[in-house]
């Protein structure tokens, strides 16, 4: 796209140089609106778009600092194209430290155009639904790859989280296929671990699909995936060091930077050879509290304790000890030391053997 002719909101781009606006946010009762900052860094010369964001959740904060790292005069002298960059999607939540905006009690990284779970249900799309369609809608316009940038339990790890393609017809299985493979090279370029979402079934069931890079990737068929930075709340310098270096690499990948990839500094990686897939998990069979053995980062074999489950008195609940029933990375830990059946302790990525390009379940 030309350089000299993107504009996001009233964010207009300057050919080698940094320009900043507003996307249109919700209108608000009490007067303006809850606007979306935009920053587009460009070069001199026309290339891709790279669409990034961040803080869709409002308490996930180490993406915006990422964004204001990477985004530099500099970075514009050397860049053939143009980044444009979203650093808060929910600036509400943000404002509250909250995960929702408060103005809509959806998660708003289930809101973006797709297929519905209950496409039956007469309702009105809800506040940040509208937004959502606006914001996808950009992202058609002018896309060529998007990442958006999360974070997730207190105790996590930092990956990459891959999509599978999905499909209707059979015609679109070869460009699916393509898809896939593109989005496997720009994973790997990245640097980060990378897991496999969920199964299709807990995927549209989840609504992940209606994630922001799960509508860009299925709606739109842009390479698009979604970066976990560790903890919430606060920046973890580490992670953050190593996203703006992904980044780089990323658009060095694209062709948008020159020069060699730069050295990911050390990770978290699982001691895992196949592909991995996320999934939530183990499940405590009664209540009680947690004592975990284990630690975000480390890989259990099928049978390893993941923790101890005491009742507030200290003594055994059950035989006295959760466990894994196949081999897990660990990705992260759910936030305090509470357990209650049916509530997941974990999040895992265990290893994988569904296909990564799928049809769509009827």
């Amino acid at each position: 796209m030309p350089v000299t002719t993107l504009t996001i909101g009233t964010c207009r781009s300057v050919p080698g140089d940094l320009a900043y606006g507003t996307f249109p946010g919700p209108d608000l009762p009490t007067g303006g609106t809850d606007a979306l900052a935009v920053i587009i860094a460009s070069g001199k010369h026309d290339g891709p778009v790279f669409w990034l964001t961040a803080n869709i959740h409002g308490d996930e904060v180490c993406g915006i600092p990422v964004i204001h790292r990477l985004l530099t005069p500099e970075l514009c002298r050397q860049l053939r194209g143009a980044v444009v960059a979203l650093p808060t999607l929910n600036p509400s939540g943000l404002r509250t430290r909250r995960r929702h905006p408060y103005y809509d009690d959806r998660d708003p990284n289930r809101t973006f155009p797709g297929v519905r779970k209950d496409p039956g249900e007469p309702r009105e799309p809800s506040v940040y639904e509208r937004l959502s369609a606006r914001l996808l809608e950009a992202i058609r316009e002018s896309a060529s790859y998007y990442v958006d940038l999360h974070t997730a339990s207190i105790a996590s790890v930092p990956y990459a989280i891959r999509d599978r393609v999905l499909y209707r017809q059979d015609s679109e299985r070869a460009a699916a296929v393509a898809l896939s493979e593109r989005l496997d090279h720009m994973t790997a370029a990245f640097g980060f671990p990378v897991v496999m979402e969920y199964r299709v079934g807990g995927y549209i069931a989840k609504e992940l699909h209606r994630s922001t890079t799960g509508a860009a990737l299925q709606e739109l068929r842009l390479p698009a995936f979604t970066v976990e930075l560790g903890p919430h709340t606060v920046v973890d310098e580490r992670n953050a060091r190593a996203a703006v270096i992904g980044l780089r690499n990323l658009l060095r990948w694209a062709d948008m930077l020159p020069g060699d990839p730069e050295p990911m500094p050390p990770l978290p990686r699982p001691a895992l050879a196949q592909r991995l897939r996320r999934e939530d998990g183990p499940y405590p069979p009664a209540a009680g509290i947690l004592d975990y053995r284990a630690q975000p980062g480390d890989t259990l074999a099928a049978g390893g304790i993941l923790a101890d489950l005491r009742d507030l008195w200290g003594r055994p609940v059950g035989d006295g000890v959760i466990r894994l029933d196949r081999d897990a990375w660990i990705l992260g830990l759910e936030d305090g030391i509470l357990a209650y059946p049916g509530a997941a302790i974990a999040h895992l990525a265990v290893p994988e053997d569904s296909p990564v390009v799928d049809r769509w379940p009827a």
